[in-house]
This record gives structure tokens, C-alpha cells and sequence, in this order.
């Protein structure tokens, strides 16, 4: 799995603000980014009585829309997807995942802070990467002001960045990512990468994906 970093903070305190910055830093030193932006009061892209917006209303479970340029699709869930679901759609084709928002979830955080919001954060120690803040807090944390997004943005490729490329194996059962180590991962790298470079008139895999879905048991 990629490596995924969220932005925190208390409502107004210029999350999008940082996440702007950042992306902009990694996107200059070449690398691939996504991002991801959590609603806790839900949202609406499609518009009442576009093609799309028919599509959902007639029923469909799943709306999709495709041009030249960009693809959206719009899916109805039954539950918030934490991030290691919502990596399933983004897949693996990026170098690092910019989450703002998901201050529950266990990846790394860079925590955003104003003086003028109170002295208090939303994460632990433990819990963050850095700070991004217009004060110094007196917490043995990585702290950086809000325009040094250079100084936060070496952090994260210190941390996430630099290390030797390797293969990115994920399983997913049940729509559930299943934590997988060295071994197990190299084991289905290399017995799937072996089955597919058998196979006649099949180019050289660089990315192999399979899904099963097997009919329920009745």
C-alpha cells in the first residue's frame, strides 16, 4: 500500500490551505500525488436534472461519467469508508495519498494549528508527523510554520519518499484490506507474475489486478 498522510485540524483553521501547499511542493520534485477530502456532513456533485443525476434517480447503484479529459464516478455506500477502503478506488498508481480530514484513522498526521483556536489539538503525540503552526507549542513534535510547506514536504519524503522502490502488493476479501507481510507478498508476486508471463500473447506486466466474486451460498 502507497504511503498516506492526513492533514488535520479544527474546522477553519486552513487545512485545505496546507494541502494546497503540499501538493504543489510534491508535484514539483516528481512525484504522483492524490488526494482525498473527507465530508462529515456528506456532499452532492451530481446536478438535478443532468443525465447523471436520471441515472441515480431511476436507480442505479452506481454512476459513472467518462470525457477525453477526466472520469467521475458517483457510488452509493451504506457506511464512511475509512482510507484503507477509499484506496481501493484511488489505486495504486500514485507515489503518496494527501488525506484532509480523517483524524480517527491510524495513518500518519500532519496537525494544523492557530493560536488564535486554543491551545488544545485533535491528535496525540503518537498520532502525528509534524505540525504545521504560528506558534511553538512545547511538544516534542516536529513543528513548521504554515508557508514552509519545502520544510514539511522534506519530512515526508524523508520518511515516505526515499526508500528503494518495491513491489505493491494489496488483497482486499470482502472489500476488507488484508495486512500482508514480506513473505506472503513476495509469494503471490511471485506466483502471479509467473502464471501471467506463461500465458500466450500477454505483454510484460507491470501492474497485475484480479478480482473474484463469488456468488453467495444459498
Amino acid at each position: 500500500m502507497i504511503p498516506i498522510v492526513c492533514i488535520v485540524g479544527k474546522s477553519g483553521v486552513g487545512k485545505t490551505y496546507v494541502m494546497e501547499k503540499l501538493v504543489a511542493d510534491i508535484k514539483s520534485r516528481g512525484y504522483r500525488v492524490a488526494t482525498i477530502k473527507h465530508s462529515a456532513s456528506g456532499f452532492d456533485i451530481d446536478q438535478e436534472g443532468k443525465d447523471t443525476w436520471k441515472h441515480a434517480q431511476a436507480g442505479s447503484d452506481t454512476v459513472a461519467i467518462s470525457s477525453p479529459q477526466k472520469i467521475a464516478i458517483i457510488r452509493k455506500v451504506d457506511h464512511d469508508h475509512n482510507l484503507a477502503e477509499l484506496y481501493r478506488f484511488i489505486g495504486p498508481d500514485f507515489d503518496i495519498i494527501l488525506a484532509e480530514g480523517f483524524k480517527h484513522d491510524k495513518a500518519p498526521k500532519i496537525e494544523v494549528h492557530r493560536k488564535k483556536f486554543g491551545p488544545d489539538l485533535l491528535c496525540t503525540k503518537e498520532e502525528l508527523l509534524a505540525i504545521a503552526t504560528d506558534e511553538k507549542l512545547d511538544m516534542d513534535v516536529p513543528q513548521y510554520n504554515f508557508e514552509d510547506a519545502p520544510g514539511l514536504v522534506d519530512l515526508i519524503e524523508k520518511r515516505f519518499l526515499t526508500r528503494e522502490k518495491e513491489e505493491i502488493v494489496t488483497l482486499f476479501v470482502n472489500e476488507e484490506m488484508i495486512p500482508l507481510n514480506p513473505f506472503v507478498r513476495s509469494i503471490i508476486t511471485k506466483t502471479l507474475t509467473g502464471m501471467v508471463s506463461a500465458l500466450k500473447k500477454v505483454p510484460q506486466a507491470t501492474s497485475i489486478d484480479i478480482s473474484i466474486r463469488r456468488k453467495s451460498e444459498e
